[in-house]
């Protein structure tokens, strides 16, 4: 009796059919996904507050190539690139070409060349390099004018400028090859509206990057808070004035020396300076030979 009932509730359970087994994978493939993205996440921004940096900055697989001419261009404009090892020159090359693609370049009262898309988003691409995140949705367009222009939006001239209003940010080219070939003056002003994008970016994104740019920001803060520090930061003339105008400006100069003068910078205010490398989890001693 008891091997009968068995033998009819084997026969009466209802089989699984192929269809069946594909539909709950397609339920259930969503939520593992998501649920691998969300343990990504707090283990990402766990490892992230105890050793300042992400866990994974390079991911991609399939890499963007640059003409030979443009390889040229890198070499001949950013020292940066040049000390980079092999396996990390790469990954620049990868990100300038995915820079260009992303972006829409507009000139205005002059013709874009390779060397200005080449060198603008190769100024970027080094100011992110420590990051996974380096592509900004604040911005989609890179205008270029011959010189100093007049700007509409605030009724005044100016060298350049991070529009998120026009999502665009904007650059006078003579200005902005200054920028890159007079490497000792800290003034580099491709590098200072980028820090501005990204600055703002970082205020509005909760992705790994942003979160340490703006954790690593608020010690930098708490750190130049201290009265000590702070007169001695100021007489000492080390940043241009214009870097006291707001948080913003104060910033984004700092980024312009960390790149220019970084052994005085270090040697200086190595406080300050270890704080900056955290900010855009700079680390030489892991990409650069």
């Amino acid at each position: 009796m008891i091997s009968s009932l068995i033998a009819i509730n084997f026969e009466n359970k209802p089989e699984l059919i192929l269809g069946d087994y594909i539909g709950i994978f397609f339920l259930i493939t969503p939520l593992a996904g998501l649920f691998l993205f969300f343990s990504f996440y707090v283990v990402e921004i766990i490892y992230l507050r105890n050793y300042k940096k992400p866990l994974v900055v390079f991911a991609n697989v399939n890499f963007y190539q640059l003409k030979d001419s443009q390889k040229h261009l890198l070499s001949q404009n950013f020292h940066f690139y040049t000390r980079l090892k092999p396996k990390y020159k790469r990954y620049f090359e990868h990100r300038v070409a995915n820079f260009i693609n992303t972006y829409e370049f507009v000139g205005r009262d002059i013709s874009i060349t390779d060397e200005m898309k080449v060198t603008v988003a190769g100024t970027a691409i080094m100011l992110t390099f420590g990051m996974r995140d380096y592509l900004n949705p604040l911005f989609q367009r890179i205008i270029i004018f011959p010189d100093i222009y007049y700007s509409d939006q605030t009724e005044n001239y100016h060298k350049g400028e991070f529009n998120p209003r026009l999502k665009s940010i904007v650059f006078s080219w003579k200005h902005f090859k200054e920028g890159i070939e007079i490497t000792n003056d800290n003034l580099n002003l491709g590098l200072h509206e980028f820090t501005h994008a990204f600055h703002i970016h970082s205020l509005k994104s909760e992705k790994a990057t942003s979160v340490l740019f703006n954790e690593s920001l608020q010690n930098l803060f708490r750190v130049v808070s201290n009265p000590q520090l702070k007169e001695q930061l100021i007489s000492s003339g080390f940043l241009r004035d214009y870097a006291y105008e707001n948080q913003f400006e104060f910033v984004a100069v700092l980024l312009e020396y960390f790149f220019e003068s970084p052994q005085e910078f270090k040697t200086k205010f190595p406080s300050i300076f270890l704080k900056v490398k955290h900010m855009i989890n700079y680390n030489e001693n892991y990409f650069i030979s």
